[in-house]
C-alpha cells in the first residue's frame, strides 16, 4: 500500500478550499440563500448531552444529514444514499460473498463496520446476526443492518465523527450514526419510484460462437477448450425495481403524535458476470466434445446484486402527559427475502455426477429470509432540578437460508434438491436511565451542564442446525449394501464433492446458544470556561460477563477567536466488546482420515481445540482517538470545517487463518492436540486479538448558498482523506509460540483491514431551483482500492473513478412533484489495468466469469436510470 501523504492533503486544504463549496452537511439542507444560519441553529442530540447544544456550537465534528439530501438521486435504501452524501461512510457491495450479499456492511473513517456505533432517536439500535467471514472488505465484523430502517421515515441522520465510546458506550470508536426518525402529527407523503440498469460491460468476452472442424465437431482451443470470442460489448438491462412508500402522521389527542411509515420494495437481480467458455458435458467415449456444447447456455453465472423483496414498517409515538413528563415510542419491522447464486456445477464434472437430475448442470441459489424488528419505549420529564429519561429497547435479527437448485451428490438420485441451511439470530436489549442538570460553579461563565447515567444491556446469539443432509455425506455401498471403506480405513463416497453443494448450512456440532450481559455508568460534564472556551468532559466504567471491565474518558474543546472562525479539538479513548458472533460462532465439517472423522473450520475461541492452539477468551479492543480541526465562515453562507483525526486501536479482533489446513503446519497441530488429549479435531480457525492498528485522515466539508440563473443554488463538497496501517501482528497462539504471526494472520487479512476504503473519497453537488423546477448534478470521487490476493502478485489495484449523478425533478402542483435521473452517468466500472485474454484490461476473475473485484468502493453495476413521484398531503 502507499504511504499516506501529508503533503499532498496539506496542499489539498491550502489549493483546494476556494474550490470546495459545501457538503451536505451543517448549513446545507435546505434550499436557498437563508438555509446557512436556519440550519446551523439546529438542534443535535448528539456529541454532548448539553440541551440545546446547536451543531455550529458542537466542539467535535458532526455531519446533519436531512431526508432531502438522502433522497436526492434513485437509491431506497440508507446504506447508498449515504454513501454519496458522506466522505468518510464507505458501503460495499460485493458479490459471490455467501450471507455477506444479503446484509452489506458499511463503514466509517475507513474502519470495521462494527467500530461505529449506530443510534435510532438516540438509543442504542442492535446488530444483525450475520457474521462476515468470507473475502469482503469488513471479513470478521459484524454490521448493523442500515437498510432495515426505511429511509421515507427518516427525518435527519447526525454523524458524529469522533471517538465516544466515553459517551456512548461499546463500538464509538469511529464514531456515531444516529438516526432521527419523523414526528409529524399531521400530514404526510405517498411515493411510488422505479428504475432499472441499462449499461454495457465494456470488452469481457462473448461467446458468439464456438470452434468446429470441418464436420461440424466442437475442437479444443489452448487451455479454453470451448472457444469465446473475446473483446465485444456486452449490454445489460436488469435490476428493475419499484419502491412504494407512504408516511402519515396522526395527533392523538392535543399532546400526543404517531408517525407511521410503511415501505415496500421489489428489486431483480443484476447480472454482471462474464459468459462461462469452459465444457459443460463429458467428452464423448471417442474423446471429442459433446455437440451440445454448440447451443447450451453460458450465460449462468450470478455475478451481481441478488434478487430482494422487503416489506418495512416504521411507527414512531409520543404524548405529553403534562408537568413536562413525556412518554415516547419507536417501533420497527422488516421481513426482506434476498436469492443470490454460487458457482456453476458443470454436468462434466465428475465430482457432481447426477446428470439425471441435472442434465445440463446447476447453479445453486441461496435464498435468505431476514426478520428484523425492534421496540423502544421510555419516558422523560423533570423532576426538581433533574431532567429525566429512562428508557428499554430491544430488538432482535434473525437470517434463514434455505438452499434450492442444489444437490448433496454423495446421495445420488436420492438427494434431495432443497435443503433448509439452519437460522442465525441476536437479539439485545437495553434498558437506561439518565439525569441532566445545570450547576451554577460560580466562577464560570455560565452554569455547567452536568449528566449522568447507568445502563444495562442483555444480548443472545443462537445457531440452529439445517437439514441434515445438507451436512452429512452418505458413504458408498457395495453390492451387498455394506459401506465401502478404502486401505486406510477411510469411508468411501461416490464423489469427491462433498456437503450440499454452494450451500450455506450449519450442522448439528456446530448449534449455539449464548448470552451475556454488562452494567455501565457514565458522567459528562459541557463548561463554558469563558464566553470562547467550551470544554467537554466525559468518563464511563462499564462492567461485561465475558470479558471483564473497562474505563474511559473523553476531553473535548472549542474555542472561538472570533464569531466566524473557531478552532476545536478532542484526546478520548474507546473501546469495543467483542461481539457474541465473534466469541461462539461455530461452522465445522467432518473430514476422515485414517478411518477416523475429524472436525475442520470455524471454531470459538474458547473451545478446548482453539485452546489447545493458544486461544482463549477475547478481550476487549482499545482506543486512542486524536481530533483536531477548525471552522470558519469566512463569507455570508459561507461554511468550511477541517478535521485531522489519528485513531490507534490496540488488540483488534481479527479470523486467524486456519491452523492445521497448510501441510507444514498440520504435523504441529496434530502433535498439540495429542498433548491436550483432543480428538476429532484436524484443523481449526477461530478469533484472536490479533494487531494493533492506526489510522489517519482528514475531513474537509465546505457548504455555499446564493442566488444564481434568477434561482436559488446550493453548492456542497466533502473530502475525506483516510490511511490506515497495521502497526503490529501481535497474535502469538500455540505453545512456545510455535506459529509465527504470518501464520495466524496472513497478508492478504492484514491487505484487507487496510484497503477496506480508498485513501481519499470525495461527495461534490449542485442544486438549482427556480419556482416549480430543480436541477441535482453530483459528482462522486473515489480513490484507487487495492484488493488482495494471496500474494503481492495477485494484487489488483482499482484504479480512482468519478462518478456522475443527475436528476430533474418538477412540482406539478403544491403537492404533487415528479423527478427522474441517472445515477452513475457514464456507465463507470471498477477498472485495474491487469490485462487479461482479448487485451481487455480488468481485474477478471475465474476467466472473466466474475469480472471486476468486489473490492471497487462503487460497485460494479453501471447506469442507474430511475422516476420517482411524490405526493404530499
Amino acid at each position: 500500500m502507499k504511504a499516506f501523504s501529508w503533503n499532498k492533503v496539506t496542499s489539498a486544504i491550502v489549493l483546494g478550499l476556494p474550490m470546495l463549496v459545501g457538503a451536505n452537511y451543517v448549513s446545507a439542507q435546505e434550499t436557498g440563500p437563508e438555509a446557512s444560519d436556519e440550519e446551523t441553529e439546529q438542534i443535535t442530540v448528539i456529541g454532548s448531552r448539553r440541551p440545546g447544544r446547536t451543531v455550529i456550537e458542537s466542539n467535535v465534528p458532526i455531519d446533519l444529514i436531512s431526508a432531502d439530501d438522502l433522497q436526492k438521486g434513485g437509491f431506497n435504501d440508507i446504506n447508498r444514499q449515504m454513501q454519496n452524501v458522506v466522505p468518510s461512510f464507505n458501503f460495499y457491495q460485493p458479490s459471490l460473498v455467501d450471507g455477506t450479499e444479503h446484509i452489506k456492511p458499511a463503514s466509517l473513517r475507513g474502519l470495521a463496520p462494527d467500530q461505529t456505533l449506530v443510534l435510532v432517536n438516540g438509543r442504542r439500535f442492535h446488530s444483525s446476526a450475520l457474521l462476515n467471514i468470507n473475502g469482503s472488505a469488513g471479513r470478521g465484523s459484524v454490521s448493523v443492518d442500515l437498510n432495515s430502517i426505511p429511509s421515507s421515515a427518516i427525518k435527519r441522520v447526525e454523524i458524529l465523527r469522533d471517538g465516544a465510546a466515553a459517551q456512548y458506550g461499546s463500538d464509538a470508536i469511529a464514531g456515531v450514526i444516529n438516526i432521527v426518525t419523523k414526528d409529524a402529527s399531521e400530514g404526510g407523503s405517498i411515493s411510488v419510484s422505479g428504475g432499472y440498469y441499462d449499461t454495457t460491460l465494456d470488452g469481457l468476452p462473448e461467446m458468439t460462437g464456438v470452434q468446429t472442424d470441418a464436420n461440424g465437431v466442437v475442437v479444443p482451443n489452448g487451455s479454453n477448450r470451448v472457444a469465446g470470442i473475446y473483446g465485444d460489448d456486452i449490454s445489460r438491462r436488469d435490476g428493475e425495481n419499484y419502491n412504494i412508500a407512504g408516511n402519515i402522521g396522526f395527533a392523538l389527542g392535543d399532546d400526543g403524535f404517531l408517525n407511521l411509515t410503511a415501505e415496500y420494495n421489489h428489486a431483480n437481480r443484476t447480472n454482471r458476470g462474464g459468459m462461462d467458455d469452459g465444457d459443460t458435458y463429458p467428452m464423448l467415449e471417442d474423446g471429442s466434445f459433446d455437440p451440445r456444447e454448440i447451443t447450451t447456455n453460458r450465460d449462468r453465472f450470478r455475478v451481481g446484486a441478488p434478487e430482494t423483496e422487503s416489506s418495512t414498517i416504521l411507527a414512531n409515538a409520543g404524548y405529553s402527559l403534562g408537568n413536562g413528563v413525556e412518554l415516547y415510542s419507536t417501533a420497527t419491522f422488516q421481513d426482506r427475502k434476498s436469492v443470490s447464486g454460487a458457482f456453476f456445477r458443470e454436468a462434466g464434472d465428475e465430482g457432481f455426477l447426477i446428470q439425471e437430475i441435472y442434465p445440463d448442470g446447476f447453479g445453486p441459489r441461496m435464498h435468505a429470509d431476514i426478520s428484523d424488528w425492534s421496540f423502544l419505549a421510555g419516558v422523560r420529564g423533570v423532576a426538581g432540578e433533574w431532567d429525566y429519561n429512562a428508557s428499554v429497547v430491544t430488538g432482535y435479527n434473525s437470517v434463514e437460508y434455505t438452499n434450492k437448485n442444489t444437490a448433496n451428490v454423495t446421495y445420488l438420485l436420492d438427494t434431495p434438491t432443497e435443503f433448509y441451511g439452519g437460522e442465525l439470530k441476536y437479539g439485545q436489549t437495553g434498558v437506561n436511565l439518565d439525569f441532566s442538570r445545570f450547576i451554577d460553579l460560580g466562577d464560570m461563565f455560565s452554569d455547567v451542564s452536568f449528566a449522568w447515567g447507568l445502563e444495562y444491556r442483555q444480548e443472545v446469539f443462537e445457531i440452529n442446525a439445517g437439514d441434515e443432509e445438507a451436512y452429512t455425506n452418505r458413504q458408498s455401498l457395495d453390492e451387498d449394501g455394506n459401506p465401502i471403506f478404502d486401505a486406510n480405513g477411510n469411508p468411501v463416497y461416490p464423489t469427491s464433492a462433498l456437503f450440499a453443494q454452494g450451500s450455506l448450512y450449519f450442522s448439528e456440532a456446530g448449534e449455539v446458544d449464548e448470552d451475556r450481559d454488562s452494567y455501565s455508568i457514565y458522567a459528562e460534564f459541557d463548561i463554558d470556561i469563558t464566553e470562547d472556551l467550551n470544554t467537554t468532559l466525559a468518563a464511563r466504567f462499564e462492567d461485561y460477563s465475558d470479558f471483564g471491565s473497562t474505563s474511559n474518558f473523553k476531553v473535548a474543546a472549542r474555542y472561538s477567536f472570533t464569531d466566524d472562525f473557531s478552532v476545536r479539538g478532542s484526546v478520548s479513548t474507546g473501546f469495543r466488546a467483542p461481539s457474541l458472533q465473534q466469541q461462539f460462532y461455530t461452522s465445522v465439517t467432518t473430514n476422515f482420515v485414517g478411518g477416523e472423522a475429524f472436525d475442520i473450520g470455524t471454531m470459538p475461541a474458547t473451545s478446548p481445540a482453539a485452546q489447545a492452539l493458544g486461544g482463549g477468551q477475547l478481550q476487549a479492543e482499545e482506543s486512542i482517538n486524536y481530533s483536531i480541526g477548525f471552522t470558519w465562515t469566512p463569507i455570508q453562507n459561507l461554511n468550511v470545517t477541517v478535521d485531522a483525526y489519528r485513531i490507534e486501536i490496540d488488540d483488534r479482533i481479527v479470523l486467524s487463518e486456519t491452523l492445521g489446513n497448510d501441510d507444514s503446519e498440520s504435523a504441529i497441530v496434530e502433535q498439540i492436540f495429542a498433548e491436550n488429549n483432543i480428538e476429532g479435531v484436524a484443523a481449526a480457525r477461530f478469533f484472536i486479538n490479533g494487531v494493533d492498528s492506526e489510522t489517519q485522515g482528514i475531513d474537509i466539508t465546505t457548504s455555499y448558498n446564493f442566488e444564481a440563473f434568477s434561482g436559488d443554488l446550493r453548492l456542497s463538497a466533502g473530502l475525506n482523506f483516510n490511511d490506515t496501517e497495521v502497526s503490529d501482528v501481535i497474535a502469538t497462539v500455540g505453545p512456545a509460540s510455535l506459529f509465527e504471526p504470518s501464520s495466524l494472520f496472513a497478508r492478504r487479512e492484514r491487505a484487507r483491514l487496510e484497503n477496506a476504503a480508498p485513501e481519499t473519497k470525495g461527495n461534490f453537488s449542485a442544486i438549482w431551483s427556480k419556482d416549480a423546477l430543480n436541477v441535482t448534478l453530483r459528482a462522486n470521487y473515489y480513490g484507487d482500492v487495492t484488493q488482495p490476493g494471496t500474494t503481492t502478485a495477485g494484487d489488483v489495484t482499482i484504479d480512482s473513478a468519478v462518478i456522475i449523478d443527475a436528476e430533474f425533478g418538477y412540482a406539478l402542483t403544491d403537492d404533487l412533484n415528479i423527478s427522474a435521473g441517472v445515477n452513475n452517468l457514464f456507465d463507470k466500472y471498477p477498472e485495474s489495468g491487469v490485462e487479461r485474454a482479448g487485451g481487455v484490461e480488468n481485474a477478471g476473475q475465474f476467466d472473466f466469469i466474475s469480472a471486476y473485484p468486489g473490492f471497487s468502493p462503487y460497485g460494479f453495476q453501471g447506469r442507474y436510470l430511475f422516476a420517482k413521484a411524490v405526493y404530499t398531503f
